[in-house]
Order: structure tokens, then sequence, then C-alpha cells
């Protein structure tokens, strides 16, 4: 762009702008276009020597020869308030004629920075949560497969025990039908079997609580074993959910790390070169 097209553009820059804006267009020695807001008056006249400005940004566009952006604080502020000013410099046929800045407030940009480090502070605090609760995840996933090794362990061994409670009946079974069989030989025997016969009525006695005791043993393992499977299937289910979960934290810890990088990224665009 150069001076003229400058010149011709000042008056509709505020077109170009949501908020108040202040214009500006040197030449390089005098103020050419002066568009004062009120609220961000900077009291520059047009047809002033720009040699009264040196400390003006516009200035330091000219001199620099190149675009600037730069916050003004109050406190380096020649006219006593505080301001964002854009300057870029104006060319004709490689020859610089002079610049035009845009002058805007900074309480906007004051509110973006707050936004963003409320915002990256909220993030970083639930960013390190999910990190926490993705490590909870994952442990609680290994601690229900775990638990269903356990419980598997443990099933084998009932179904081992159901086993021997089965051979323990087998054998009272037969335990029987020998005292039994010693029964009718000690009748046949008379008096002289007579204490074979006691001996083959314990023998019986003693199987047949044998074979009630595994009776017994073998439905509460039955029991405990419908139990343990119906543990074993909600662990199963715990560990696919655990896992699923561990899965959606990390998803979710991915994701606010990202937001984190958008509000430092927010923040970083409220900083300006003073």
């Amino acid at each position: 762009m150069n001076l003229e097209q400058a010149v011709a553009l000042a008056p509709s820059m505020k077109d170009f702008y949501d908020e108040d804006i202040t214009v500006l267009v040197f030449s390089l020695d005098q103020v050419i276009v002066a568009i004062n807001h009120e609220n961000l008056d900077l009291r520059i006249q047009n047809g002033e020597a720009t040699s009264k400005y040196e400390k003006l940004v516009t200035m330091q566009c000219m001199r620099e020869k190149k675009r600037l952006v730069v916050r003004m604080p109050i406190a380096k502020s020649q006219f006593g308030i505080s301001y964002i000013a854009i300057a870029n410099p104006l060319w004709m046929n490689g020859n610089l004629q002079g610049a035009m800045t845009v002058v805007i407030s900074d309480q906007r940009y004051d509110e973006l920075k707050k936004v963003g480090t409320d915002l990256s502070e909220l993030v970083r605090s639930s960013y390190s949560a999910s990190e926490e609760l993705s490590a909870s995840s994952e442990e609680l996933a290994a601690t229900a497969r775990t638990m269903e090794s356990g419980t598997s362990v443990a099933k084998d061994g009932l179904e081992k025990i159901n086993r021997i409670s089965q051979d323990i009946r087998r054998i009272s079974t037969q335990t029987s039908i020998l005292g039994l069989n010693a029964s009718i030989e000690a009748a046949r025997a008379g008096d002289k079997g007579r204490g074979f016969a006691v001996v083959a009525d314990e023998v019986r006695k003693l199987s047949e609580g044998a074979k009630q005791s595994a009776l017994a043993i073998s439905e509460d393992i039955t029991e405990v074993n419908d139990t343990v499977s119906n543990l074993i299937e909600h662990i199963k289910q715990l560990a696919i959910v655990s896992e699923n979960q561990a899965m959606d934290v990390i998803e979710l810890t991915k994701s606010l790390g990202e937001i984190a990088m958008m509000a430092e990224n927010l923040v970083s665009h409220g900083e300006f070169n003073s």
C-alpha cells in the first residue's frame, strides 16, 4: 500500500474493526491523517511534524521499515493511556513514503490473556487429575485381571476337591459293600464269626458316615463353585470396563493436553512487545 491509498482508506478503517480505533497516516516529515477516537485520543493533529513523535510506534515502523505490533503500557506512553499499535510501512516503487498505524485498546487483549491464563490453569489442573485417574484406572484393570486369575485358580481347586469328594463317595460305597459281604460271611461262621460281624457292622457305619459327609461336602462345593463362577464373570466384566475406562481416560488426557496447548497459545496472543 502506498501513501495515497492509505490516506483514502483511513476514514473507512473503523468499518474493519468491531471496537474503537484511532487511525494515523504519517509521511516521512508530517502527519497526513489523524483520526482520534475519543476513547483513544493521542492528541495528534494533521499537519504536525513527525519529529514531534519520535517515540511513537509509527516512527519506529518507518525507521525499521517493517510491520510492528506493539503494546504500549501507560508507564511508557507519552499520551497518558495504554494501547496497542499496529503500524505498517507505506511504499511507492520500492521507496518508503511513510507509515499507517491503527491504535486499539488493550483492554480486550488483557481480558483475552486472563481468560487464556485461567483456562490454562484449569486445564493443567484437570490434566493432572486425569493423569492420576488414568493411572488408577490402569491399576484397577490390572487388579481385576489378577483377581480373575486368582478366582480361576480357586475354581480349579474347588473342582479338584469335588473330584476327591466323589472318590470318597465311591470308596465309601465299595467299603459298604465289603462290610455287607463281611457280615454275610460272619453270619455263616456262626459264633466264631461274631466278633468279625461287629467289625463289619462298624465298617458299614463308618462307610455310610463318610458317604453322607462326602455328599454334604459335594453340595457345599457346588454352591461355592456357583458363587465363584458368578464372581469370575463379574470380575471379567470389571476388567473389561476398567480397561475401557483406562483407554477413555488416556484419550481424555490427550485431549486436555491439546486444550492446554491451545490455552497457552491464547495467552501468547495476548502478549506484545512493549
